[in-house]
C-alpha cells in the first residue's frame, strides 16, 4: 500500500465532508424559506437528585426560547405548545453525513482510523494539509461546520 493510496483516500473524505456540508446549508436555507424555523436543544443535565433540565435554543442565532425541568414529557410539552404548527426543524434532523468513501487498496481499520482522524477536531488542519499537500486554508473549508 503506498502513501499516494492513503493521501488520495483522506482527501476523499475531504471531499464527501464539504459536499455534504454544502447540501445542509442548502437544506437549512430552504427549510427557512419555507417558514421553519431550525433549533437546537435538548436535555442539558441530569443532576444528582435526579432533575432534568432541558433547553430549546435558536440554532442560527442561539437564543434561548425555552428551558425548564422534567425531562422529555415537558420538553415535548414545550415544544407543542410553542410550536403548535411543526415548524421548528432540530438541527440534528437536518445534517447526515456524506455517503460512504470506499477504501480500495487500504484495510478497512486503518480507513475507519482514517475517518476519525479526519473528523475529530483534534487533529489540526495544519496536519491534515501538510499530509495531503493542500493549503491549510482549503483543507478549513472542506472541514467547516456551520
Amino acid at each position: 500500500m503506498s502513501d499516494t493510496v492513503i493521501r488520495e483516500y483522506v482527501k476523499a473524505l475531504l471531499r464527501r465532508d464539504l459536499a455534504a456540508e454544502q447540501d445542509r446549508q442548502e437544506r437549512i436555507r430552504s427549510l427557512e424559506e419555507s417558514g421553519h424555523r431550525i433549533v437546537n436543544g435538548g436535555q442539558t443535565s441530569s443532576g444528582s437528585d435526579d432533575v432534568q433540565t432541558w433547553e430549546i435554543t435558536d440554532w442560527r442565532t442561539g437564543e434561548l426560547i425555552v428551558n425548564g425541568t422534567g425531562g422529555y414529557t415537558a420538553y415535548d410539552e414545550a415544544t407543542q405548545r410553542l410550536d403548535p404548527d411543526g415548524k421548528w426543524v432540530h438541527i440534528d434532523q437536518v445534517g447526515e453525513a456524506g455517503p460512504d468513501v470506499e477504501a480500495v487498496g487500504i484495510p478497512a481499520s486503518l480507513g475507519d482510523a482514517l475517518q476519525d482522524w479526519v473528523g475529530t477536531s483534534s487533529t489540526s488542519d495544519e496536519d491534515v494539509a501538510t499530509f495531503v499537500g493542500w493549503s491549510v486554508e482549503e483543507v478549513a473549508r472542506h472541514r467547516e461546520e456551520a
